[in-house]
Order: C-alpha cells, then structure tokens, then sequence
C-alpha cells in the first residue's frame, strides 16, 4: 500500500507516476479523495523517514445498495465516527471520500479509512478495543461497534489491510 499526495486535480495520474506504480507492483489503483482527518496522530508523531509507532489499518469501503450515497455518508460520518473514537484505541483517524477514480479498473469504493493503533492491538482485541483487562468494556465496545458498522456496511463487502505507515 502506498499512499501520496498529488496536487493535479482533476487530471489523470502523469505517466511517470503510472509507470513507477507499474514497476513497483503487480497491481495498482488510484482515487481522487477528500480527506478529513478526525484524529490527528499526536502520541506518536511520525519521523521523516521513519516507521510511525504501532500499525495502520487501511479499510476500503463500498455503498451497500440499500443506502444512497447521501444516506451512507451520514451513517458513515454523522454516526459512526464517535463510535470509532470511543471504542478502539485508534491514535490517528482519517477519513477519504472518494471523488473518483484515477485508474482504470479501480474497485467501486467509496472511502477509505486510515487508521494507526498500538503494536499489540494487531494480536490483542482488547487493546484494539481499548478495553485491556476490563471484559464487560470489550464486550461493549464489540457489540457497539458492530451495530454501527451494520448500519452503513454489508458484511463481506469491506476490505481491509493491516499496514505500516512511514513518513517520507
């Protein structure tokens, strides 16, 4: 996974930029987003060229056919955001609304979510959910976040990938 910023709004990628992606990997895709960065990583501020702390979590979501876009994104925004931030131990939180693609062949989604946790959140839900040694927390943590991923994501439609972030 590989993430930067381009400022060529509105245009297709450059083909430097293409072919880099080409080599680099077997398969690419690029979006247009609109970022809206919900929790600032001040714990662990990342170090030029250096590994930020803990892992990020990269989740790719798609618009369920029972929502419109404009529904969705009220689930998603207006509802589930304090739902994520009071029941996991996230230390940064960014939301990407996708504009459009800028590959050919991009899947259809309609977000992205970038998020970093602890090191031992990737094996420990407890730590994910912020609830070490308390049961009765993780337990509602749990319940509470899968109630408000329900509401604006089909189960078996989201794709998510553990990642290490680094700032270059």
């Amino acid at each position: 996974m590989v993430q930067f910023e381009y400022s060529g709004l509105g245009e297709a990628l450059p083909e430097p930029i293409c072919a880099a992606l080409a080599r680099a990997s077997e398969q690419w895709h690029a979006w247009q987003v609109t970022a809206s960065l919900i929790i600032a990583n001040t714990r662990h501020p990342a170090q030029a060229g250096e590994r930020t702390v803990g892992w990020a979590q990269m989740a790719f979501l798609t618009l369920p056919e029972r929502l419109t876009h404009t529904e969705w994104c009220g689930l998603w925004q207006n509802r589930h955001t304090a739902v994520a931030i009071e029941t996991q131990a996230n230390f940064e939180y960014v939301q990407n609304l996708i504009e459009r693609p800028l590959s050919p062949g991009a899947p259809p989604y309609v977000a992205i979510v970038e998020e970093c946790f602890p090191e031992a959140a990737l094996t420990d839900p407890f730590v994910f959910f912020d609830a070490v040694g308390d049961p009765e927390k993780f337990k509602a943590n749990l319940d509470r976040m899968m109630e408000s991923c329900d509401r604006f994501i089909d189960r078996g439609t989201i794709d998510v990938i553990p990642t290490g972030q680094y700032n270059f």
